[in-house]
């Protein structure tokens, strides 16, 4: 008799779960986006260079009533062209706002009349207060799958040593809820239906999901996102050092390699070029022949977290200042200087 008492509690508890889920979902799934971007790349064709153009998609979750979207930087770092499209059907363009390519999120704004309308502005929730063992699901458009929702467990919280910006370490959320290509940026609620992480990658040995899934902490993409101002270089690039920064003879222990830019980022109005030239280096499949950043701001990259300390610099020096940039390009070292506008 009381095995058939459990099993009716469990049954009944879990059929209450399912529809606390349900009613949730319908209370906030207006508040996700599709994001469809098309980047412009360089590529080797022989002794010219072509250019080709490619399109993408992600997900983001609205945040602000003035159209502010968070999705992963990873999905937007270098578009040309970034176009937002909610569950009603209404379709806006998008500018990057902000974007920390280390923490993997990124700030989007619609262009402008943004109606809100039919659309729910997402609850951010503390990532601090969940525990392990939570329930927690992520809605988004993995495969183009709109409106997908998969549910799971904090299963963990992933510090990674080698990355800090001096205020908050930079945190991830583990779960075995279900995340595949199309989820990044989407959202990671808890079951007050508050957003507590971006989704950003997972690990896999097949290539598919696994069953372990990061989406960074929403304190983390609150400080850098919304409380530090707002910096898009408008580029992919790639952390050379170790046996790279040797593979590709830099001058000193570790460089910014750039691999592809967005005609409208900050990088590519410096006139800053990226890579052209597919390379595999050990383990690791990289563009070449772009510029290498290797002091900007006066600090000297050196690891990734240097990376903070030049984006903090930039964006505590004031408008109207003067910054200065050291690039290594085509074996040769060169120096430039910029003026920040914003």
């Amino acid at each position: 008799m009381k095995k058939i008492i459990l099993a009716l509690t469990f049954l009944v508890s879990f059929s209450t779960n399912a529809q606390n889920l349900s009613k949730i979902y319908q209370d906030i799934n207006s508040s996700v986006v599709v994001i469809n971007i098309i980047n412009v790349s360089r590529e080797s064709a022989g002794e010219s260079i072509d250019v080709v153009t490619e399109e993408s998609q992600g997900s983001g979750v609205l945040i602000g009533e003035e159209g502010l979207i968070w999705t992963a930087a990873h999905v937007v770092q270098s578009a040309e062209a970034v176009q937002i499209e909610f569950l009603d059907g209404d379709i806006y363009e998008g500018t990057v706002i902000s974007s920390v390519a280390q923490a993997d999120v990124a700030l989007v704004k619609i262009e402008g009349d943004f109606q809100l309308k039919n659309k729910k502005v997402a609850q951010i929730g503390d990532s601090d207060r969940v525990s392990i063992g939570d329930d927690v699901f992520v809605l988004g458009a993995p495969h183009g799958f709109k409106q997908s929702l998969s549910r799971g467990i904090l299963s963990g919280r992933f510090v990674p040593e080698h990355l800090s910006n001096n205020f908050v370490k930079i945190e991830f959320l583990q779960t075995d809820a279900s995340i595949n290509p199309g989820n990044s940026g989407g959202p990671m609620f808890n079951m007050n239906g508050e957003v507590i992480g971006i989704a950003s990658r997972i690990y896999s040995n097949s290539g598919g999901f696994e069953g372990i899934g990061f989406a960074m902490s929403s304190k983390v993409a609150n400080k850098l996102l919304m409380q530090e101002p707002g910096i898009w270089g408008g580029m992919e690039s790639i952390l050379l050092d170790g046996n790279l920064a040797k593979a590709l003879n830099l001058p000193q222990e570790a460089g910014l390699l750039i691999t592809s830019l967005s005609s409208k980022g900050s990088a590519s109005a410096l006139g800053l070029k990226g890579g052209y030239i597919s390379a595999k280096i050990e383990d690791t499949e990289l563009k070449i022949g772009g510029d290498i950043i290797l002091e900007l701001a006066g600090i000297t990259v050196k690891d990734i977290n240097s990376l903070f300390e030049i984006r903090k610099k930039i964006s505590e020096t004031p408008k109207g200042e003067v910054i200065t940039m050291t690039v290594l390009r085509n074996g040769k070292i060169g120096k430039a200087e910029f003026t920040r506008e914003n």
